[in-house]
């Protein structure tokens, strides 16, 4: 314990020896230290693959010298480094256009409750009880059932995040968190087909990630698949597993940064105010959520987290922004200056954004369907175009009849717009998952083409 304090002193020691040095040379600077460290774990045939540890830390200096902003950073931390840190950071600023709207913002008080963000039993937990989760994860795979012959990449993994954030306005944040992640994938055989499944846990906290059940999950979803077939082209109604709804969120959530709205490079573009999807659809921007994978008292430049609504019962009701887009739209930063390393100065981001969840458990939605596809994967999200929200995407699942699940289906299409797919939902689950910073429960959405075999 006098070790880590002994550390942190002289990490201190070095933050205000800087500050020091800044004074008088630039007009406003800010520091932010960041500290990662973290291992990964890779089992195969129930032995340790692969056994990665990490470690990265270093400072991050901005400055604002005559209305030009520089920037500059480095993992040498000794005094010695600090003068070459200022001098490159003013030697970057030469180089471009000065900007009215720069600035840094000032302190401002934070009321939020305990975040949940720090596991402290992961120092206590030795290297080989770690080990055995990886390799449990890969059992409780192969041990689903027989036809699973295959596991690639059974991984677990845990990381510590620690930063501090000071700035000449009066800033002086820290902030500190752990992850938890494990992933796999599953391959089952049976009669000459092959189906892959996949499955991921994420958590601040050891205890909620539960890799027996990612592996059966993830073999489940597997096995679930094969015998897969085709299918005519058909219109009905799907429901979306909450997982792709969460991907499909993913390509959406660019449109709401003000600085994509400035550049026109936002579906949302002269949409606030206005109805863009159906009544029962509100999304969230959450940045004091409990245990939120994205969640903190201040974001990347030291404002306060806040809640914002982006859509309102259907209607778009707000954009997300940092100090410096704040300053150019004439509003306040929403608090979403998003900044995970020194190596690179904030920009915006989400915190924990989420589709706010219904009543309907995923039985009640296949029943609402009643005949339908059940899409539980897509291939080529990264395809889909974030300005328009057009997409034309492979997807697979299950088909169902009269509300159950009859045969997996494989090698269909559907396309359409974002906006559009958003505006047809019928029914929002109540099962919501969180994948990281975004959350989505699963829908039911209404009339959609599925492309298959004419």
């Amino acid at each position: 314990m006098k070790e880590k304090s002994e550390v942190r002193s002289q990490k201190s020691e070095i933050i205000e020896d800087l500050a020091k040095l800044l004074k008088n040379k630039v007009d406003a600077w800010e520091i932010f230290y960041s500290l990662q460290k973290g291992l990964s774990i890779e089992a195969k045939d129930g032995k340790v693959d692969a056994f990665k540890v990490s470690s990265n830390e270093g400072i991050g200096l901005r400055i604002l010298r005559d209305k030009k902003m520089g920037f500059s950073f480095t993992s040498a931390l000794s005094k010695e480094s600090l003068k070459q840190l200022l001098e490159n950071a003013i030697a970057a600023s030469k180089g471009v256009e000065p900007d009215d709207f720069l600035s840094l913002p000032s302190l401002q008080k934070q009321t939020a409750g305990e975040l949940m963000l720090l596991d402290s039993s992961l120092d206590k937990t030795s290297e080989e009880d770690k080990i055995k989760k990886a390799i449990s994860l890969e059992q409780s795979a192969r041990g689903f059932d027989p036809r699973v012959t295959k596991v690639r990449k059974a991984s677990y993994g845990e990381s510590f995040f620690e930063s501090r954030l000071v700035n000449s306005a009066g800033i002086d944040v820290k902030k500190s968190a752990t992850f938890v992640t494990s992933s796999i994938m599953a391959v089952a055989e049976d009669k000459g087909d092959s189906q892959m499944g996949w499955d991921m846990g994420m958590s601040h906290f050891a205890k909620d990630v539960d890799v027996a059940k990612i592996g059966r999950d993830a073999a489940k979803r597997a096995v679930d698949m094969l015998g897969a077939r085709t299918i005519k082209t058909v219109k009905c109604p799907v429901v979306i597993e909450n997982i792709i709804v969460g991907e499909f969120l993913e390509i959406l959530a660019p449109s709401f940064y003000a600085d994509n709205l400035h550049k026109g490079k936002s579906m949302l573009l002269g949409k606030k105010g206005k109805k863009i999807f159906k009544p029962n659809v509100t999304l969230w921007d959450n940045g004091l959520l409990p245990n939120g994978w994205g969640a903190s008292e201040y974001d990347g430049e030291g404002i306060p987290r806040q809640k914002t609504c982006l859509v309102d019962k259907g209607v778009c009701a707000g954009f997300l922004y940092d100090t410096y887009w704040a300053k150019r739209g004439g509003v306040s930063s929403t608090g979403n200056a998003a900044r995970s390393h020194f190596k690179s100065i904030s920009a915006i981001g989400i915190s924990n954004l989420y589709m706010e969840k219904g009543d309907a458990d995923f039985d009640g939605l296949l029943q609402s369907m009643g005949s339908g596809l059940l899409i539980t994967n897509i291939l080529g999200a990264h395809t889909a175009n974030q300005v328009t929200g057009d997409f034309s995407l492979g997807v697979s699942g299950l088909w169902v009849e009269s509300g159950r699940m009859s045969y997996p289906v494989r090698g269909v299409a559907i396309s359409g717009n974002l906006l559009e797919l958003f505006s047809r939902v019928e029914v929002v689950g109540g099962d919501l998952r969180f994948l990281g910073s975004i959350g989505a429960p699963s829908l039911l959405i209404g009339g959609m083409e599925i492309s298959g075999i004419d």
